[in-house]
């Protein structure tokens, strides 16, 4: 990059030069930085994520960049450590301009306080945890997931609507499990459900099979909660073998993942969770529409993509408009601009509606705008599992299939 600075020249010659060269368009590369759980326990989701960041990135230097400057993603694998993450943010904000976060709510609490102290802009996609900005001060970090405790809200709803009385709400003890499972109590409370067994488990040691067979037991109507897509297949499993057949099963996370049926088999029947975002809803944001973006993505991967995906997609879009919105005529980038346009914005992505809440708010940078819908895999009359969302009502697109 040519860099320039006037300095104290002697010579009124010296002076005219380097004011010319301040004038002088920048065309290096803007440089944003992430992590991408490519080993660990979340890395299934986590790449879904990074696909979604390079298409975003590829589709936007297609089209020239941003004012003439190409943009270039610096990646690292996180290992899904929070540990192993904060080092490598540390590391970024030396060498980047920008930063897109990390996946999880876990491993963007833990980077945010080292991203915050260096005044860089982040735009992170899958943290939906609350507390991470709630009460925090942010001044730096904006945040597009929908907000973890509104997540299953909608099927404690469904169930309830279809005859439910007792709830078996089971989940992991990290950040945003324990946040989706904070909204499904309350949700319960509001329709008059017994919460008959509520119990956490630690990540990645959860006895699936165990956890059915105590929700069977205790009777109830409606298996709810999860943590991650692994746990979203293994509590799925862990039903089947406990012989246990609620009225609703609800589980956060992996059950919108397309290639959940592919995992589980025809055990995925009736099977719901949330999902924030799906591709038969139109969307649009700076870079493309959905329709494109899932064509793009199948032709590449070989598969729809699913929320993760798309919410990696998204975040680029956010931090590409807000670059392209502050941008100098020089092609110079000004955090503290790129930061303010995030916080004030209105607007939309692939994802679906963007707007948090402002700078000094008590939720300063959590998401206001996307609430996200129910999901459930049914069957298509012809013998194969399709998703469908099943709640709310007014984007719902079939009823909900029940157990019994």
């Amino acid at each position: 990059m040519r860099r320039c600075r006037i300095l104290a020249f002697v010579a009124p010659w010296l002076v005219l030069a380097a004011a010319a060269c301040t004038e002088t368009k920048i065309r290096d590369p803007i440089y944003i930085g992430a992590t991408i759980s490519e080993t660990g326990l979340r890395a299934t989701p986590a790449i879904e994520m990074g696909n979604g960041y390079r298409l975003a990135l590829e589709a936007l230097n297609e089209r020239g960049g941003i004012q003439g400057r190409k943009v270039e993603l610096v990646t690292a694998n996180d290992e899904s450590d929070p540990a192993v993450a904060v080092r490598h943010y540390s590391d970024f904000v030396e060498r980047v301009d920008l930063l897109l976060g990390p996946y999880s709510s876990p491993m963007a609490a833990a980077v945010l306080d080292v991203t915050e102290a260096a005044g860089m802009p982040l735009v992170a996609p899958l943290a939906s945890t609350p507390t991470i900005w709630t009460g925090q001060g942010r001044e730096w970090s904006v945040q597009t997931a929908a907000p973890a405790p509104v997540a299953l809200q909608g099927s404690v709803e469904i169930a309830a609507q279809a005859g439910a009385r007792t709830v078996a709400l089971v989940y992991e003890d990290t950040q945003f499990p324990a946040s989706l499972a904070s909204g499904v109590r309350e949700a319960a409370v509001a329709h008059g459900l017994e919460i008959v067994l509520d119990r956490s488990y630690p990540a990645g040691e959860a006895d699936h099979a165990a956890l059915a067979a105590a929700a069977r037991d205790a009777g109830a109507d409606l298996y709810i909660g999860g943590g991650y897509y692994d746990d979203a297949i293994g509590l799925t499993r862990g039903a089947d073998a406990a012989g246990y057949e609620p009225l609703l099963i609800s589980l956060s996370s992996g059950v919108a993942d397309p290639r959940f049926p592919d995992e589980v088999g025809d055990l995925a029947r009736c099977v719901a969770g949330n999902s924030s975002w799906v591709s038969t809803i139109g969307t649009s944001g700076f870079i493309a529409e959905s329709e494109w973006f899932v064509e793009r993505y199948e032709t590449l991967y070989g598969r729809r993509p699913g929320f993760h995906a798309a919410a990696g997609f998204g975040a680029v879009e956010l931090m590409a408009e807000a670059i392209d919105a502050t941008i100098s005529p020089a092609g110079m980038i000004d955090r503290a601009a790129v930061r303010d346009y995030l916080f004030t914005a209105t607007t939309e992505s692939v994802l679906g509606p963007f707007s948090v809440h402002p700078l000094g708010d008590e939720h300063a940078g959590a998401q206001r705008a996307l609430s996200g819908v129910q999901v459930q895999w049914q069957d298509d009359g012809e013998g194969r599992l399709v998703q469908r969302i099943i709640h709310p009502e007014a984007v719902a697109q079939a009823e909900p299939c029940l157990g019994r």
